[in-house]
């Protein structure tokens, strides 16, 4: 459901189905940062934000989600709802740029509903299995500077791109997501570079140019194959 008469729209369809899965436990995204999912509340402060803005969808990078499971003890069913909530996201980010924010919405939650009832019925399939383990800031400050602001976006989307990777099934498409990854992470990078606000000095700057360096090299290794595979 992409919402009820009585609830607000919560546009990342990732950030919402963690939201559920956390709240069954009588937590809040808040408490990612409390239990070392996550390292540093923007990653936090990102996610929530993106809940209530359909410009911003932000995930957690694979090493994220393996904490995820392993802290948060993850059922079998509540990884696989977060894998297929991983991908409609992938899906709903593209349709974003295409459609109005409301029919991407309702067409991306088609997806996750269909991916996550494959995924129950074939939990052994490389879509349900590899997709292991990024919404503005609240910060005033962090609003002064367009560069940073689409460094930011370009992480999401690169996080999504490295997600998509891990669950494709072929080679070839690996590669091809991966690349589109690497892209995104060193594109971000760059801006970062660039930008003026928040100072290079800054804590938060150096957490989110630590995420693009990070997921950088994640997405190079997947550019690789392994010996003995080929495209």
């Amino acid at each position: 459901m992409v919402k009820s008469s009585h609830s607000p729209v919560r546009w990342n369809i990732f950030a919402r189905e963690l939201e559920d899965i956390l709240v069954a436990r009588g937590l809040r995204l808040g408490h990612l940062n409390d239990r070392g999912v996550v390292y540093h509340p923007e990653k936090v402060r990102r996610l929530q934000h993106s809940l209530a803005s359909p410009e911003h969808l932000t995930t957690l990078n694979p090493e994220e989600m393996e904490r995820l499971g392993t802290i948060m003890q993850l059922t079998d069913n509540e990884q696989q709802r977060l894998r297929a909530a991983l991908l409609a996201t992938a899906v709903e980010m593209v349709l974003m740029d295409r459609v109005d924010p409301e029919t991407a919405l309702m067409a991306s939650d088609d997806v996750f509903n269909i991916l996550f009832a494959a995924m129950k019925a074939q939990p052994g399939t490389v879509m349900a299995r590899n997709v292991k383990g990024v919404a503005m800031t609240g910060d005033a400050d962090m609003l002064g500077d367009a560069a940073f602001m689409q460094a930011l976006d370009l992480i999401d989307r690169a996080t999504l791109a490295l997600h998509v990777s891990r669950s494709a099934p072929l080679l070839q498409a690996q590669v091809v997501h991966a690349r589109q990854a690497y892209d995104g992470f060193t594109r971000s990078i760059e801006l970062l570079q660039r930008c003026q606000v928040p100072e290079h000095a800054s804590e938060s700057w150096h957490f989110w140019h630590d995420e693009a360096f990070h997921g950088q090299e994640m997405a190079k290794a997947l550019m690789q194959p392994k010996e003995g595979e080929s495209t």
